[in-house]
């Protein structure tokens, strides 16, 4: 039986499964077809370790009078075929020649070593793409479906670039190059979304989701783009995003030596600038990192100028911050259509606090300080 060892070698190497797994499904394979040709009861396969022999067997009870054929077999019986001396209620291997299995059973038992094989190969592509969720990969749009869902060609499987993993103003046509963040990897594509999903029988699992969206899709990005971030020297802290809008992005540094903002940016925007064009111009801004959560929040709402900025608890305990603005930065401040006030307390938030900003103008501020020095 060299011919099987060679075939499960060659199997290892081109599909990248292991020896034990490739094994296993020779076995399956084996049993379905002794069970096919007419064998029944315990079967068992053994293959040597170089995968050159195998034998297959039906494992019985020794017994003084056979009841149950599948299962049991007489003393004589047993000593004729083995050639040694056994007792009753030993279990004993009787093996089964394998070229009484036929041309059929063979077929079975090749078509379940495919199936196995196939099987173990997927797992592996699963295990192997669940290695690298989080990192950013690169692949050819492949095909747009009627819901919205891309399905793009990463090689040995395709990737699912769902319609609201999307950046909302980006339009794409077969061919395209399309850069993205690993999110997931599943067998079933009703796992990650609760919308219709796309039915992918031309396309075989595993899927691997990927989003163009997510905030840490951003943060990838700036790893691979920027040195300083990339070794550590610089660490992000907190990323928000509006996809395709605009993106606040909180950074901070050990390094005495190191303007961690200005490192991001470049000189002229030369490192931000081509992330931007990445994400379809979105635009992104750098802000210093700070553990008081009221700096923090003042810097988040830049461009707008902040005049003060106080943290406080509410009645329900949860962290709220006053920010004060010249009357003329209000609008600059909430921003249009709400999306600055909102990227900054997204930023804020992910400090792990349930975060509220009060954005008030200068002048109303001052109207509530007269009305309190009136009242004492």
């Amino acid at each position: 039986m060299e011919t099987l060892g060679k075939t499960i070698e060659l199997v290892c190497r081109e599909k990248g499964i292991s020896k034990d797994d490739v094994i296993e499904a020779v076995k399956m394979g084996i049993i379905n077809a002794a069970k096919k040709a007419g064998y029944r009861g315990n079967l068992v396969v053994k293959i040597d370790e170089d995968g050159k022999d195998f034998g297959i067997y039906q494992e019985k009870v020794v017994v003084e009078e056979v009841k149950d054929p599948d299962h049991e077999i007489s003393v004589s019986e047993a000593e004729e075929l083995l050639g040694r001396e056994v007792k009753p209620g030993e279990k004993v291997l009787i093996e089964i020649k394998t070229d009484e299995l036929g041309r059929i059973a063979a077929k079975v038992a090749a078509q379940v070593i495919h199936d196995k094989i196939t099987e173990a190969e997927r797992k592996a592509l699963f295990d192997y793409f669940k290695e690298k969720i989080g990192d950013v990969i690169s692949g050819t749009v492949k095909e747009i479906r009627r819901n919205g869902d891309i399905v793009v060609d990463l090689g040995r499987v395709v990737g699912i670039l769902p319609r609201e993993e999307q950046i909302p103003k980006e339009r794409y046509r077969i061919g395209d190059r399309v850069r993205a963040y690993i999110y997931d990897v599943v067998f079933d594509l009703k796992r990650y979304s609760r919308k219709k999903p796309s039915r992918l029988e031309d396309y075989p699992p595993p899927y691997v989701i990927l989003s163009r969206t997510h905030p840490k899709f951003l943060k990838r990005l700036m790893e691979i783009e920027i040195p300083e971030v990339a070794e550590g020297l610089v660490e992000i802290k907190a990323v928000a995003r509006e996809p395709g809008v605009r993106a606040k992005v909180a950074v901070d540094t050990k390094e005495d030596y190191i303007d961690p903002v200005g490192a991001c940016i470049g000189v002229k925007g030369s490192r931000i600038l081509p992330i931007s064009r990445e994400l379809s111009g979105e635009k992104i801004e750098i802000i210093r990192w700070s553990d008081d959560v009221a700096e923090l929040v003042a810097r988040a709402l830049s461009p707008a100028k902040v005049i003060q900025a106080e943290s406080y608890e509410d009645e329900n305990g949860e962290t709220r911050v006053e920010v004060v603005v010249p009357d003329d930065q209000l609008s600059l401040a909430i921003g249009k259509h709400g999306v600055n006030a909102r990227l900054a307390s997204k930023l804020v938030g992910q400090t792990g606090q349930v975060v509220g900003i009060d954005i008030i103008k200068e002048s109303d501020f001052r109207k509530l300080e007269e009305l309190e020095m009136e009242e004492e």
